[in-house]
């Protein structure tokens, strides 16, 4: 990824998603295998299932955004490790988003916005979803916890059986376990931030997927539900 470092710069580059995911099953195999982890602890980690890794692995499959990051947590790393060869990062790091690389997707774009010098666990990424894009809405479900916050366009969030709208300004974390889709709304593509952390089993005595302390003035939304298949 195009960053700065102790004063040096990179490259910009540019790319669309078969291009980008072409190396990804082999850079989670030796990630995996850097860290000594077996497939099944890896799936443990990161709630994508044996089946599904095994097939990442071997480029059977190409991963979706969600479960990209999931396997980079699950592994420790972050999703730019898995994207692209590292560099090596100085003490401190600023990713410009005028140079930073941009992908083409069906019904989407994303541009990774977290350093190699990120910490292990999180990514962060700018989301675009065309208002003409053609692929329908889809639900997706996933260990970890999300924070999405909207810059541009109107967006429809729906968890579980609950739909809310939202506007540029607005911002929403929700539980990954909950089944959750988006959906353009307006004339305007839709732009927004997402931060995706791996999931904690407990923080501060709240289990996962709990309400948060702080919660008053927030609209709470959504039942956690249980895994029945991958992204």
């Amino acid at each position: 990824m195009p960053m700065e470092s102790l004063g040096r710069s990179g490259d910009a580059s540019d790319g669309n998603v078969e291009e980008l995911l072409s190396g990804v099953g082999r850079r989670i195999r030796e990630a995996r295998l850097a860290r000594d982890m077996t497939q099944e602890e890896v799936s443990a980690a990161s709630g994508v299932s044996v089946a599904h890794l095994s097939r990442l692995e071997s480029g059977a499959r190409q991963p979706s955004v969600a479960t990209l990051l999931n396997v980079a947590a699950g592994l420790g790393v972050s999703i730019s490790d898995l994207l692209e060869a590292p560099r090596k990062p100085g003490p401190g790091t600023v990713v410009r988003g005028s140079e930073a690389p941009s992908y083409e997707g069906a019904g989407f774009r994303f541009q990774p916005l977290m350093p190699e010098a990120g910490p292990a666990g999180l990514a962060a990424v700018k989301v675009v979803f065309p208002v003409d894009r053609a692929e329908p809405a889809e639900y997706h479900r996933h260990e970890g916890e999300e924070w999405l916050y909207v810059l541009s366009g109107r967006l429809r969030l729906t968890l579980g059986k609950e739909s809310t709208v939202l506007e540029p300004g607005d911002a929403a974390f929700f539980d990954g376990m909950l089944e959750h889709s988006f959906d353009v709304l307006g004339e305007e593509d839709v732009e927004m931030l997402v931060v995706a952390g791996a999931a904690v089993p407990v923080t501060a005595g709240r289990p996962l997927g709990g309400t948060h302390p702080l919660h008053e003035g927030h609209h709470v939304m959504g039942e956690r539900s249980q895994p029945s298949g991958e992204d």
